[in-house]
């Protein structure tokens, strides 16, 4: 609760509580570092994005090897010096399955969303927030990058608390080999209220492709069977998949991959890894499109 000692428009340290009272309950949940995560900052007014992926300890801060201190996110290189980083400013940590930031007692303190932290307090960190540290501006989200070994209860627990439904049962067929990015686009895909079928080969996709016709496909580039471009010229040639939405998402990317996946007849094209909110927003903007007929 507030301290009644200060003005309303004096500075005070936020407390742990206050953070959980200000912060929307919907913005984002609990993320379990069991997923294929990673942390991206995005360093505001800057096109500079630092990439973790999620462990038990991220150090944030300034390099210096004279004092042997390596953070995990060095701000350094980003004029961290000039802006009133501390060479260990802060740890993210993982914690109780929940995602933690606290400040070390650096200089010019940490804030989360706007508020000031209390030094060696831990606070819940979310998708969406925005970090200061010292001046810096970080914007904070967490994407979904192919590594193996997702667990399926508690990679539905995180994201069920993340995604608002946002679809009315429509079908989407996923071609996805790699197990568990597909396992996390399922589960995505279904909190946010889509009918899913996964398939990791082009054959298979084909062969549900002719039987039932999708609402939507996502597909990666690198199949087992074939280039997931031949696919998309397939599907295109398909009864009645002329003009159903096709998400390319791959982590072949640049200019001539997706000007390629364009060629061939796909929608939009997404490089990975990709975060829930990048892929949710596709698949509602292609669905909500006017029917050609």
């Amino acid at each position: 609760m507030p301290d009644s000692s200060h003005k309303p428009n004096e500075t005070r340290p936020l407390t742990p509580q206050d953070v959980e009272n200000f912060l929307p309950p919907t913005t984002t949940g609990p993320l379990e570092d069991s997923l294929p995560w990673v942390i991206e900052f995005r360093i505001v007014g800057t096109v500079s994005t630092i990439q973790m992926q999620v462990s038990e300890t991220m150090l944030i801060g300034r390099g210096d090897s004279a004092k042997g201190v390596y953070p995990a996110v060095d701000l350094g290189a980003y004029g961290g010096h000039t802006q009133g980083v501390s060479r260990q400013h802060a740890v993210v940590l993982v914690k109780d399955q929940r995602i933690q930031i606290r400040d070390l007692g650096s200089v010019n303190g940490t804030r989360l969303n706007g508020h000031a932290l209390e030094p060696n307090i831990e606070y819940r960190l979310r998708h969406g927030d925005e970090l200061e540290i010292g001046q810096m501006r970080l914007q904070v989200r967490f994407v979904v990058v192919p590594t193996m070994g997702a667990n399926d209860t508690m990679a539905g627990a995180a994201i069920q608390e993340i995604i608002a439904q946002t679809g009315n049962g429509q079908r989407v067929l996923v071609v996805e080999d790699d197990a568990s990015v597909a396992r996390v686009f399922e589960l995505a895909l279904k909190h946010a209220g889509f009918l899913v079928t996964v398939m990791e080969s082009g054959v298979a996709a084909l062969g549900i492709m002719t039987d039932n016709m999708p609402d939507l496909v996502i597909l990666d580039l690198l199949l087992p069977d074939m280039n997931g471009h031949d696919l998309v010229r397939l599907l295109r040639r398909q009864k009645g998949g002329e003009h159903i939405g096709v998400i390319v998402c791959s982590g072949a990317t640049g200019g001539f991959q997706s000007g390629k996946a364009a060629e061939a007849g796909a929608d939009v094209f997404l490089g990975k890894p990709v975060s829930m909110e990048q892929l949710l927003k596709a698949v509602h903007e292609l669905l909500q499109r006017p029917s050609p007929h």
